[in-house]
């Protein structure tokens, strides 16, 4: 697990260029989050729901601020197998993909892993007990104490945020180890 987040970190540094430290909060960072996300080794997979479902264009804009709680590969892998268990998919991240296209979920998958504005960890995050995150879905996840992320689905893990704070020109990306999941 260290060594994905000193994969990450390295690539967002990298994306963020030397100009605009990485994790500086309230330092906007050179590159957008959709550059962030394209220029990741960890995120291929996100990279691939966002490009299905044509949100690249807006993870670019430079006149709307975003805050992406970003998964990794190995937590699209994750949420494949959890929902497997489940009874749902076969899984694989294409049987996962397949399941969310067939069933019109990837654009609730993803505005659920999406807010509006700038919101570094000391925003989204309670020093006590939980706070709710309004998405772009138009409901909520759970905030709590130790970065922990509560979605709606029983079937599937929490989230924790494991790596708060990479500044994007357009705002900021968490990277989180699970898939939020807006279905109960």
């Amino acid at each position: 697990m260290k060594n994905l987040a000193a994969s990450i970190a390295v690539a967002a540094v990298c994306a963020a260029g030397p100009t605009a430290p990485a994790f500086a909060q309230g330092k906007p960072g050179a590159n957008s989050i959709w550059q962030i996300v394209q220029s990741s080794p960890d995120h291929n997979l996100l990279e691939i729901a966002i490009d299905a479902a044509e949100l690249g264009g807006a993870l670019e804009n430079p006149e709307v601020r975003y805050t992406l709680f970003a998964p990794t590969d190995a937590a699209f892998q994750k949420v494949a197998d959890e929902l497997y268990a489940a009874g749902i998919g076969d899984g694989t991240f294409l049987g996962l993909a397949k399941f969310l296209i067939d069933n019109e979920l990837l654009d609730d998958v993803l505005f659920y892993h999406l807010t509006e504005g700038r919101r570094y960890a000391n925003s989204v995050v309670p020093r006590k007990g939980e706070k709710a995150i309004p998405t772009l879905l138009g409901t909520d996840f759970a905030a709590k104490v130790g970065n922990l992320l509560m979605d709606a689905s029983a079937a599937t893990t929490d989230a924790m945020v494991t790596i708060p704070n990479i500044s994007a020109s357009n705002g900021v990306v968490h990277v989180i180890d699970n898939v939020l999941v807006p279905l109960s």
